[in-house]
C-alpha cells in the first residue's frame, strides 16, 4: 500500500516501489528479449543443420550415380565384347562345316567306308503305273499305306 504524506503526494517508498516495479519490468523485457534471441538462434542453427544435411545428402547421391555410371558403361563394354566374340564364333561353326572333314571323320573316327559300284543295285520298274484302291481299309490304313509307297519312290529316286 501507498502511503500518503500530509500535502497528498506519494512517499519516498511509494516512489521506490515505483522505480523498483520499473527495472523489474525492464529486466523481465530483458529476459523475453533473450529467450527471443535464443530461441531464434536454435532455429536459425536447426535450419543450418537440416541444410547441412541435405547438401551432403545430394552430393552422397551424385558420386553413387557416377559410380552406377561407371559400372553401366564396364558392362556395355563387356556386353560389345562378348557380341563381337559370338558374331566371330559363329562365323567360324559356319565355316568349320566342311564336306572333306565330314568324310574324314565317317572313315577315321567311325570306320564307315564309301560303296563301291559293285554294291549298288538298279531295279527295273514296270512300264506303267499301278493304282490300288481298297475300299474295305481304315482311312489311317490307307494314310500308311501311301506314306510308304511316297517313301519307296523317294527311295527308288535317289539310288
Amino acid at each position: 500500500m501507498r502511503e500518503y504524506s500530509e500535502r497528498g503526494g506519494a512517499s519516498a517508498s511509494a516512489v521506490q516501489d515505483k522505480n523498483i516495479s520499473a527495472s523489474r519490468r525492464k529486466r523481465e523485457r530483458q529476459r523475453a528479449l533473450r529467450r527471443r534471441r535464443r530461441i531464434h538462434m536454435l532455429a536459425m542453427g536447426l535450419i543450418g543443420v537440416i541444410c547441412a544435411f541435405i547438401a551432403v545428402t545430394t552430393v552422397s547421391y551424385y558420386v553413387q550415380m557416377t559410380e552406377l555410371k561407371g559400372q553401366v558403361e564396364e558392362k556395355q563394354a563387356t556386353l560389345a565384347q562378348l557380341n563381337s566374340e559370338y558374331v566371330s564364333l559363329n562365323a567360324k561353326k559356319e565355316n568349320s562345316v566342311d564336306l572333306n572333314e565330314v568324310e574324314d571323320y565317317a572313315k577315321n573316327v567311325l570306320g564307315l567306308v564309301k560303296m563301291d559300284r559293285s554294291q549298288e543295285e538298279y531295279l527295273e520298274l514296270q512300264k506303267t503305273d499301278q493304282v490300288e484302291v481298297n475300299e474295305a481299309s481304315s482311312g489311317v490304313d490307307k494314310l500308311v499305306s501311301s506314306f510308304v509307297k511316297s517313301f519307296n519312290a523317294i527311295l527308288s529316286f535317289l539310288r
